[in-house]
């Protein structure tokens, strides 16, 4: 098995630390003002020796530098009087932010990058998540490693929300339980890609119980499905397969971490499986034995903390879709490649490849279907997992990456689940999907309050 070495800093340093230029030039930053973020993020050495940054918060096009302006995709800068409180928890939940460039003289826009950034959660938090972006941006344009405009369409909040909406979600949250369960429809692939939906669902397990099983993944050549199987009100989940029946499920992963999302791939008659642990350095390769033992193959990323690892094959290369936790949890796609399963593996040149609440985080194994290649991605603005958009990739290599929305699968309203689909996957026969339902749980908040202070007062003891 490739296991961490010492090579894993000499890893991280030679493909996310920036080349020094010769002769760093002078760039204006405007739209977004001074904070801690900012601040520290200018005074990196790491950014300073590529560029001269010139924080000119409230300047505009014409400039008589280069000028790089945060804005978002209505050409308004990020910093704008009033714009937080116009856009902070508002449907549809998501806002597209660009890095434009303007050069000297001119007002003729150029975008450098782009992001769909949620707005839910604390206002503050929000905030900072503007400006963690906006310096993504100038570091990476700075770098070289800019990703252009999106081809998904922008979104701009509109209509009620803000501090009442938040409150509404806090209560919501503490009030109710997430309960997910396994669907499966035969729905033909070129229906859901034309946009027709999945049709009728298959539900397993409808009515709430103590534990639900979510991350549903075909186990080639056994008819069962692999899945996370999760304590209903929290805990450590671990991967189990499922089969048509009552019989109980079959433990595959139970060794102390929490793990669920696990990924197949089968080639020829080895199976490859990549179940989601997101402990710093966890991620981990396995070959998947018919008696169900899992035996260790690689370690992809010693040093990152991964969600939703999903291997797949394209251009003979091994890869590695991903959502990349240090840099946020639900809206970016990462990507690691590698000439064989066991490595060595490397990240793509763009770092994420892709920001976007809406069609990043990955949902599911990557197929293709008429000589092209899709990628199903969770929508997770309005709530976590709160639809699957369906990605056609139409660019990638080491170096570029480009895919386009084709369509949205949203939760049938009507049904069982009417809150939330995660993830699909085809087995070759039919599609099979997860379904989220909350469920009102007032108990949750006196749960939480007693793990809390179990907490406090096993700190208080050590």
């Amino acid at each position: 098995m490739h296991t961490a070495t010492s090579a894993s800093s000499e890893w991280a340093e030679a493909n996310f630390l920036p080349r020094r230029r010769a002769t760093p030039r002078v760039v204006v930053i405007a739209g977004i003002d001074r904070s801690e973020i900012v601040d520290a993020a200018l005074a990196d050495p790491a950014l300073t020796d590529t560029i001269v940054p010139r924080l000119e918060p409230a300047c505009s096009p014409p400039c008589d530098a280069l000028l790089w302006r945060c804005e978002t995709a209505a050409g308004d800068p990020l910093n704008r009087p009033g714009l937080l409180g116009r856009i902070w928890h508002r449907p549809p939940y998501a806002v597209t932010v660009r890095l434009v460039c303007y050069k000297p003289g001119n007002t003729a826009p150029e975008i450098l990058d782009e992001a769909t950034i949620g707005t839910r959660g604390p206002r503050d938090a929000f905030r900072s998540a503007l400006d963690r972006i906006a310096m993504r941006f100038i570091r990476d344009a700075a770098l070289d490693r800019a990703r252009g405009p999106s081809a998904a369409a922008p979104a701009m909040p509109k209509g009620r929300g803000g501090w009442l909406d938040y409150q509404h979600a806090r209560w919501h949250e503490r009030l109710s339980t997430e309960w997910w369960s396994l669907g499966e429809s035969t729905a033909s692939i070129d229906d859901v890609l034309g946009g027709a939906g999945l049709g009728t669902v298959s539900w397993r397990n409808v009515a709430a119980g103590d534990r639900y099983l979510a991350d549903p993944f075909p186990w080639p050549g056994t008819g069962r499905i692999l899945c996370e199987e999760m304590p209903a009100r929290g805990g450590i989940g671990r991967i189990v397969a499922v089969e048509p029946g009552p019989r109980p499920p079959q433990v595959i992963l139970d060794d102390g971490p929490h793990h669920s999302y696990p990924c197949t791939l089968q080639e020829q008659d080895t199976v490859f499986c990549v179940p989601e642990s997101t402990g710093r350095g966890e991620t981990r390769i396995y070959r998947l034995r018919n008696d169900g033992v899992l035996e260790p193959v690689a370690d992809p990323a010693p040093h990152l903390r991964l969600a939703d690892p999903t291997l797949f094959r394209h251009d003979g290369r091994y890869w590695l879709a991903c959502t990349d936790l240090d840099v946020g949890t639900h809206d970016n796609l990462c990507l690691l490649h590698a000439p064989s399963i066991e490595g060595p593996w490397a990240p793509h040149r763009l770092w994420p490849v892709k920001v976007d609440i809406r069609s990043a985080r990955p949902a599911g194994m990557v197929f293709a279907h008429q000589d092209r290649l899709f990628r199903p991605a969770q929508d997770c603005a309005a709530t976590y997992g709160a639809a699957i958009t369906i990605n056609d990739i139409r660019r990638l290599n080491e170096a570029e990456f480009e895919e386009v929305p084709v369509t949205v699968l949203r939760p049938d309203k009507a049904g069982p689940f009417p809150h939330g689909l995660h993830t699909l996957v085809h087995d070759g026969a039919r599609f099979w999907v997860d379904g989220k339902r909350f469920v009102f749980d007032p108990g949750r908040t006196g749960h939480r309050f007693i793990e809390k202070l179990s907490r406090r007062f096993a700190g208080a003891g050590g």
